[in-house]
C-alpha cells in the first residue's frame, strides 16, 4: 500500500487548461414590487459575468436616505438613519442596517437609468437615490412616494432605459387569501407549541402560494417557502410550524397569492443559489418576467396576522 501510495505521489496528475470565454455583455437586472399601501421601489443593477468581482465603492455618510419603516417615510443622512434606527444591543437592527451599507458598495447600482412604472394610463417616474425598506429588508435605488392602489383588475408594467438597453415587465396584483384560523397547541412533553394557519384554496383557478413565518419580528424569518395548488385544489390547506414558539414568543404569519411567474422565480433563485460553487449540482437558469434584461417585477398581495403564544 504504502508503495502504491508512493507512486501515485510521485505522478503530476495536475494539468493547466485554458478556456476561452466569450465576452459577456452585462444586463439590465430589475427587483421591483408593486405592494398595495406601499411606495413605489425598484432596485436596478447591472449583471457581472461569472469570472468578475463586484468593485465596492464606499458609501458616503452623509448622502441622504429616505427609510421606510411602520408604514412611515421619512428621509435623512446616512449616519443619522443608524444613530435613530439601531438602538444599542440590537443586534437584528445592526445586521440589517450592515447589510443595507453592503448592498449599496458592492451591488453594481445603475445611476443613469430613466425608471418608470404605468399603471391606468398613467406612467409615474422613479427618481434615483437611496431607500431602506426596513419592514422587508430591502434596498432600493429608485422610488416615487405614490402610494400602490389595491386595484386588482388593471396591470403594472415598468420599463427601464439605461445607455441604449431597455428592460420591462407587466405585472399584476391577485386578491388576497384570507386565513380561515390561525391556532396553536403545546407539545405534551413541554412547553413549545406549534402554529397551524389554514386557508381553503380556490378551484376555479391555478393558485400558487408563498408562506412565511416570523417569530417576532418580520426580518426574523421561521419559514420561508413557496407552493402552487397541484396537491390540494379546492380544499381547505394547514401551513404551520414545529413546536418551537415559546410561551409569550409573538408569531407573525404570512401568507403571499402570488402568480406563476413569481413562484418560479422563488423556486429558480433559491436552486440555483445551493448550485452556485457546487460541482456536482445542476446549473439553473432563474425564471424572469423581464424582457431585455433579468430579475423580476411583481405584485405581492397578502392576509398576515399575528398570534401571542399564551
Amino acid at each position: 500500500m504504502c508503495c502504491v501510495f508512493a507512486l501515485m505521489a510521485a505522478c503530476n496528475l495536475e494539468r493547466d487548461i485554458d478556456i476561452n470565454l466569450p465576452e459577456y455583455q452585462s444586463e439590465i437586472v430589475v427587483e421591483s414590487y408593486v405592494e398595495p399601501g406601499q411606495p413605489l421601489r425598484a432596485l436596478v443593477t447591472e449583471s457581472l459575468s461569472y469570472t468578475e468581482l463586484p468593485s465596492p465603492t464606499p458609501i458616503d455618510e452623509n448622502i441622504l436616505v429616505t427609510i421606510s419603516a411602520d408604514g412611515q417615510e421619512l428621509t435623512l443622512p446616512l449616519s443619522q438613519v443608524e444613530a435613530l434606527f439601531v438602538m444599542p444591543g440590537d443586534t437584528i437592527a445592526e445586521a440589517q442596517f450592515e447589510g443595507f451599507k453592503s448592498a449599496i458598495e458592492l451591488l453594481g447600482l445603475i445611476s443613469d437609468a430613466t425608471v418608470t412604472i404605468t399603471h391606468g394610463g398613467t406612467s409615474h417616474t422613479l427618481e434615483e437615490g437611496i431607500y431602506f425598506d426596513f419592514d422587508n429588508g430591502k434596498v432600493y435605488n429608485y422610488g416615487n412616494s405614490l402610494i400602490v392602489p389595491e386595484d386588482y383588475n388593471t396591470d403594472f408594467s415598468i420599463e427601464v432605459n439605461s445607455r441604449d438597453r431597455t428592460a420591462d415587465a407587466v405585472t399584476q396584483l391577485l386578491p388576497p387569501v384570507t386565513f380561515d384560523s390561525i391556532v396553536y397547541s403545546f407539545n405534551a412533553s413541554d412547553t413549545l407549541a406549534a402554529i397551524q394557519a389554514w386557508f381553503t384554496d380556490d378551484a376555479a383557478m391555478d393558485n400558487y402560494y408563498r408562506f412565511m413565518l416570523h417569530n417576532g419580528e418580520v426580518v426574523q424569518t421561521d419559514q420561508d417557502f413557496s407552493v402552487n395548488d397541484r396537491f390540494f385544489n379546492g380544499d381547505p390547506v394547514p401551513f404551520g410550524s414545529n413546536f418551537e414558539f415559546g410561551i409569550g414568543d409573538t408569531a407573525i404569519v404570512t401568507l403571499f397569492h402570488i402568480d406563476q411567474i413569481y413562484h418560479d422565480f422563488l423556486e429558480t433563485y433559491e436552486e440555483a443559489f445551493f448550485a452556485n460553487g457546487n460541482p456536482f449540482a445542476q446549473p439553473v437558469q432563474i425564471t424572469t418576467n423581464v424582457e431585455g434584461g433579468l430579475g423580476i417585477f411583481a405584485g405581492l398581495s397578502y392576509a398576515r396576522d399575528t398570534v401571542i403564544i399564551e
